[in-house]
């Protein structure tokens, strides 16, 4: 049905519409310079008629009243009947939409009550599918949020609130929620550990976004929070054992928490590692146990079969002088020119080096055309020619290893890993965890994550998927080397979006001393996050000492007569070169000091009273090697605007090992430039180093 205004009329309009037509569902109304289509969904369904001298004038309105469509020059007469037929059509599209909407209402005002109503905390997905939900059923009823609003507007005061994507409500509610838990489950949080939690620790418990990062400083009770989490999730009945997935990176770090949580919970809670969860899932997929390759399980075993290949390439006169050509221009760790081929072969340092590399290639896909890539747009031609030298050596070793694994049907950690996690994207493995709390995040791998977000998916659309519970510290992220990416923790809420990143405030370990120092060094990196961490013991009398190394035994003198007790005293090196050759006679001569030497790497996740920093000289602590040649291409967590970030937090982690006091030794002569950032920046230390070099 069409209405056009005549040849005259249509000049005098001057471009504006003279001509209507009611299609299906729509109105298209034209000029003499085009066309508009008006859709019933954008009309609100009514016609006002205005009498001319001559003809008439039909003007309609837009559904939210924004807009209005007039079109001139049309015949009087036929105005007023087209009008009737265009509102009745109107009217009965209206009317089927509005009884799909009608069966539809119920179950979006059920559903959301039911989010409204729900106990405990509410989460962005839950919030995001009710809003998937709702949308749903107004695009099957045909009907945009606006008619659906006008054609049964009391139902829609609740509604409308619920279609857009603000937060404020779902926030608020979250706040009172945990307030109220944390006052019913008050004396539990008291009891469940050897001290009550402190209210950040209450409150991390009762987190529950679909991702949460709890930054836990030194000393800040991670492992009580995790405890309590548990313990609390098996006590409010949310969760049972089976439901829970705890993750820890290593073994023993497995079985410590799996004792804590039996000792405090009582309740069957496993703690795995990522190699025995990749070893589940594989099982499960393929009904046996994958065949892990000793050489990742047994150290000797390893370093045997390396030392053997090393001695095949190295009788190969071209492998050999690849190697040789590489050592008149670089060094490589643990070849000296005075040892023989068979020495050299057994050197744990080399065979260590060889062995870093050979995971790091398999972390990135062992593809030598991608490593390739990496070495190319690499910054620096110096590193860049001892990148490519270094991979000239290495892939050699890396495809030595792949075949071997082949050979045998084995596999390793990084292969694992990734099969599990294909697994699981692919459906093969359907998880039924609902809560993945992981300890150390920090320590969090590109591979290994990609494992755990592919378990924390929902299996069905509009199902819940698993909430993510990371427990770490991005200050104390210091194993780069194996594989580690610090940006998965510092770029946490970019990455998940909905999620929840909180700290704990207050450390049990170091005094305030310590901390003054500790807090204020660490955050000259503007990539960490910012955070206070507060030391629970407060005290006026400065807690860190730099001091001359050939004072250390005269020290250890003053601190034996000192003590009236029993103290545990750590001494920590860069590496192990730095093991004191006087230490086992210390240990004799003072026992009451329980002196115990380790490196910084090996010192995380210790304390002590008291501990001595060893040989912190330039060229040393910095590590002047640690992002040179094919490395720095192959670690993950690249350039973060600042020297030897990685560095400062592993010196960061040996001082907050103490409890009471930290002293940092050096050759006055040759002093590192950590040293000198605390002399010239003036920071709270007693300065026992009386002569200052550079």
């Amino acid at each position: 049905m069409r209405l056009t205004a005549n040849w005259l009329a249509q000049w005098l309009v001057q471009g504006d519409f003279c001509s209507i037509e009611l299609s299906e569902e729509q109105v298209l109304l034209e000029s003499l310079e085009g066309s508009e289509v008006l859709s019933f969904d954008d009309w609100d369904g009514s016609v006002t008629l205005h009498r001319g001298m001559m003809w008439g004038t039909m003007e309609l309105t837009s559904a939210d009243q924004s807009a209005c469509w007039t079109i001139h020059g049309l015949p009087w007469r036929a105005c007023k009947d087209f009008a009737e037929h265009l509102v009745s059509t109107y009217r009965q599209w209206a009317r089927g939409r509005v009884e799909t909407l009608d069966q539809h209402l119920p179950k979006m005002l059920s559903d959301i009550e039911a989010f409204m109503t729900e106990p405990g905390y509410k989460r962005r997905s839950a919030h995001l599918n009710l809003q998937h939900a709702l949308h749903t059923a107004l695009n099957d009823a045909g009907l945009t949020d606006e008619l659906a609003a006008s054609f049964r507007p009391m139902a829609f005061e609740r509604i409308s609130p619920w279609l857009e994507d603000d937060p404020a409500w779902v926030e608020a509610e979250n706040q009172s929620w945990m307030q109220t838990e944390t006052d019913k489950w008050s004396s539990w949080f008291d009891r469940i550990e050897s001290s009550p939690l402190n209210a950040a620790q209450r409150q991390a418990v009762l987190l529950n976004q679909d991702h949460n990062l709890i930054l836990a400083g030194a000393g800040s009770g991670k492992t009580s929070v995790l405890v309590a989490r548990t313990g609390y999730l098996l006590a409010s009945q949310q969760a049972e054992p089976e439901d829970l997935l705890m993750l820890a990176f290593g073994r023993k770090a497995a079985e410590e928490m799996s004792e804590r949580l039996t000792e405090k919970v009582g309740r069957g809670v496993r703690v795995a590692t990522f190699h025995s969860l990749g070893c589940q899932i594989i099982q499960a997929v393929e009904g046996e146990l994958p065949a892990v390759s000793p050489l990742v399980l047994d150290e000797q075993a390893r370093n045997e079969w390396l030392s053997a290949l090393l001695k095949d390439q190295w009788q190969n006169e071209t492998a050999a002088k690849r190697w040789q050509k590489h050592l008149t221009q670089w060094r490589l760790p643990g070849v000296r020119g005075d040892n023989s081929m068979e020495e050299q072969a057994r050197s744990e340092a080399l065979l260590n080096w060889i062995w870093r590399y050979i995971e790091l290639i398999g972390q990135h896909g062992g593809n030598k055309s991608v490593l390739s890539a990496l070495v190319d747009s690499a910054l620096g031609n110096d590193d860049k020619a001892q990148m490519k030298s270094e991979l000239a050596l290495l892939w050699p070793c890396y495809k030595a290893y792949t075949q071997y694994l082949k050979a045998n049907r084995q596999i390793d950690f990084n292969s694992m890993i990734q099969t599990a996690a294909d697994y699981v994207k692919q459906g093969k493995f359907v998880p039924d965890w609902r809560f993945v709390m992981v300890d150390e995040y920090q320590d969090i791998s590109p591979h290994r994550l990609a494992l755990i977000e592919a378990i924390c998916q929902p299996t069905r659309e509009g199902e819940l998927a698993p909430t993510l519970y990371a427990v770490g510290d991005d200050w104390q992220a210091i194993y780069r080397f194996a594989g580690a990416d610090v940006n998965l923790t510092t770029g946490f809420e970019q990455r998940f979006g909905a999620s929840h990143v909180m700290e704990l405030d207050t450390t049990y370990r170091f005094n305030s001393m310590i901390g003054e120092v500790a807090n204020q060094f660490i955050q000259q990196n503007p990539q960490q996050l910012k955070k206070s961490l507060k030391s629970f013991k407060k005290q006026k009398r400065k807690a860190v000492t730099l001091l001359a190394q050939d004072l250390l035994e005269q020290e250890l003198v003053q601190l034996a007569s000192k003590v009236k007790k029993e103290v545990t005293v750590l001494l920590l090196g860069r590496n192990h070169d730095h093991r004191p050759e006087k230490l086992a006679e210390w240990q004799s001569q003072w026992p009451q000091l329980n002196l115990q030497f380790m490196t910084c790497h090996a010192s995380k996740g210790r304390e002590a009273d008291f501990v001595f920093v060893l040989n912190v000289n330039r060229g040393v602590f910095p590590s002047p090697d640690r992002d040179r040649g094919l490395l720095a291409c192959l670690q993950s967590g690249g350039n973060e605007g600042i020297a030897d970030a990685e560095e400062r937090r592993l010196f960061y982690v040996a001082m907050t090992r103490a409890r009471e006091h930290v002293w940092i030794c050096a050759n006055p002569e040759t002093i590192s430039p950590f040293i000198h950032e605390m002399i010239e920046d003036r920071y709270p230390v007693n300065n026992k180093i009386k002569k200052l070099g550079r």
